[in-house]
């Protein structure tokens, strides 16, 4: 069986997480698993020249067998001043496309899976799944809000695979009303978490926290409007942002750095970003553009509550009043009112946390979504 993401360790954004939980978890079942994947630190690798190279081409992680392909590096940078940016894209996408499919092809799998949209790697594994003999298991993760967003794309996907994975019940509707997916071979798998017993904590510092990737998909800039009107009432509190900055390009947070009230916590290893998880008293996501959000699930691992935005998925994730709370429309205003109403009754909020925790447990684990992929692949 082999994972055809468009990134993977150590690259940690939720699609990556998504890939890991997946192949761990099938070798854990006894399953021989290899992941073939670019070397890129950050899926912007695949539209910018010039990202640094992740990881060893070759290394076995948890019984897991991962397979880097070079893509668009310094070297490539290099060429692009000469050449052109989109000449040398082309020649180190089409360099990685036909690595892709000798490397499949020398693994021999009699399954794979590809995620999420419109990379090469998901390209290259559909245009070779019309002459191969292994069964195809895709994973698109929506993100509709994205302007670049491609309805047919993502339809040409889904109609080549064997099986389709949607990661909420939202996605599930979307892809069969919109793109071509048939209800006999879609199936919900949502991410898991893992946890420990002892990692909620009571006591919680006076943090708003932000986990991800400082991309301006995340819409830091709507959370700090909002900030500013919990400062209003809750000027102690401090919000923190704690992730890595985007590979090429401006880093929409160093500009809030010289704030007092806000501090930056660069590429948190996953002991860091647990603790600082336990220690918040609110996980907030203003991302309107996630196709489930796992930082939900690894706040509420941590009895933390959460706040989102509103926006179908959040709505299909978090139940409003139950785990969390659904800000109020897209804007500051909702997320503002959302966050102080936690802050301010911590009663509440611890017990949105103690929900969320309940969740996890039921619901979110990578144990359980991955005995669903097995039976997705074992009926094809």
């Amino acid at each position: 069986m082999a994972f055809s993401p468009h990134a993977y360790l150590p690259s940690i954004g939720g699609a990556e997480r998504y890939a890991q939980g997946l192949a761990e978890g099938l070798a854990g079942l006894g399953h021989e698993v290899h992941v073939v994947v670019a070397n890129v630190d950050d899926p912007e690798a695949f539209y910018e020249l010039g990202h640094r190279g992740a990881g060893p081409a070759n290394e076995t992680i948890k019984q897991v067998s991962v397979h880097r392909l070079a893509y668009g590096d310094l070297g490539y940078r290099q060429l692009g001043s000469f050449l052109g940016v989109d000449r040398v894209l082309r020649s180190s996408t089409d360099r990685f496309q036909r690595n892709l499919g000798d490397l499949l092809s020398g693994v021999a799998p009699d399954v794979v899976v590809t995620l999420p949209h419109l990379f090469p790697n998901v390209d290259e594994v559909v245009r070779l799944r019309a002459t191969s003999s292994w069964k195809l298991v895709y994973v698109p993760m929506l993100h509709e809000d994205d302007p670049y967003w491609s309805i047919d794309r993502v339809s040409e996907a889904v109609t080549a695979a064997d099986g389709v994975i949607a990661l909420t019940d939202y996605e599930r509707d979307r892809l069969l009303e919109s793109y071509g997916a048939q209800p006999g071979t879609t199936a919900v798998i949502p991410p898991g978490v893992a946890f420990g017993d002892d990692t909620v904590l009571i006591d919680r510092e006076p943090m708003v926290l932000f986990v991800g990737r400082r991309t301006p998909s995340k819409r830091l800039d709507v959370l700090y409007e909002a900030m500013e009107t919990v400062w209003q009432e809750f000027p102690e509190v401090l919000l923190v942002l704690a992730g890595s900055p985007p590979g090429v390009g401006a880093d929409p947070a160093m500009w809030l750095a010289a704030d007092s009230r806000v501090k930056i916590v660069n590429t948190p290893n996953e002991r860091e970003k647990d603790q600082l998880l336990a220690r918040a008293r609110v996980v907030v996501s203003p991302s309107l553009t996630e196709s489930f959000g796992i930082t939900t699930l690894e706040a509420w691992a941590q009895g933390t509550p959460v706040v989102v935005t509103d926006s179908p998925v959040n709505r299909s994730v978090v139940r409003d009043g139950e785990d969390g709370l659904v800000a109020a429309g897209p804007g500051a205003a909702g997320l503002a009112s959302a966050l102080t109403s936690l802050l301010r009754n911590t009663d509440r909020a611890s017990a949105l946390g103690r929900a969320g925790r309940l969740r996890v447990e039921a619901d979110f684990t990578w144990s359980g979504s991955t005995a669903i992929l097995e039976k997705v692949i074992e009926a094809m």
